[in-house]
């Protein structure tokens, strides 16, 4: 499939009720083809060794299902985890739409805490917000690990909506595991809207018991 083929297919089968909903939910100036993410992830693993489906021929920066599929196929094409995560490094803040940052770790290989843990201390301080959001998605999978521990000092203000709500997201799935060690962070912060966004999430989450989720209101 050559890069117009691909744009072809996408319109043809677009939904334009689709589009208009995650429009509306991209929270970004793409425009919506409208085709749903399992469709995408599809387009991505059988076109992964396509040769004729050129990366440089890619037309970035307009619709979010083709940079999408550029951010999937450029990490499924890459051989380790380095390569990856120096790609995410140079490109992501290229990806402006949290629907694109937040699908990024399902195309990446096994990432060690120690790689992830470099990477977030050269992104989370950034002046980008999707490259100091995904510093907090990919910090998602290590909530039961007692290193995961180590981001939360580093948390800090952010008036960027989408990097906030990648804060409190953070927060709340590593309270799970260390209820004890996000209250006391809760407690101490003076930024009330992430911890009120981070309350949210733990009292919507069905991984956390009612006696926790009361405990944690008492901070509003």
């Amino acid at each position: 499939m050559k890069y117009k083929e691909l744009e072809e297919y996408l319109f043809s089968n677009r939904d334009q009720k689709f589009a208009l909903f995650s429009k509306s939910l991209s929270n970004s100036d793409y425009i919506s083809i409208g085709i749903k993410n399992p469709i995408l992830k599809d387009i991505i693993k059988k076109h992964k060794d396509d040769l004729e489906l050129k990366l440089e021929d890619f037309i970035l920066g307009k619709y979010l299902e083709i940079d999408f599929i550029y951010f999937g196929l450029s990490l499924s094409r890459l051989n380790t985890i380095d390569e990856q995560l120096l790609f995410l490094k140079n490109n992501i803040k290229n990806a402006k739409s949290w629907a694109i940052t937040d699908c990024i770790p399902s195309f990446l290989k096994k990432l060690p805490f120690d790689k992830y843990y470099d990477f977030f201390l050269n992104t989370y301080n950034s002046n980008n917000t999707y490259e100091e959001r995904i510093s907090y998605v990919l910090g998602l999978r290590y909530y039961k690990e007692k290193e995961v521990l180590k981001i939360i000092p580093l948390i800090k203000l952010n008036k960027e909506y989408m990097v906030m709500m990648a804060e409190a997201w953070l927060l709340s799935v590593i309270a799970i595991t260390y209820p004890i060690d996000v209250f006391e962070y809760l407690k101490n912060t003076s930024d009330i809207a992430l911890k009120r966004k981070t309350i949210s999430k733990i009292c919507d989450s069905r991984r956390i018991e009612e006696e926790l989720k009361n405990k944690f209101k008492s901070l509003r």
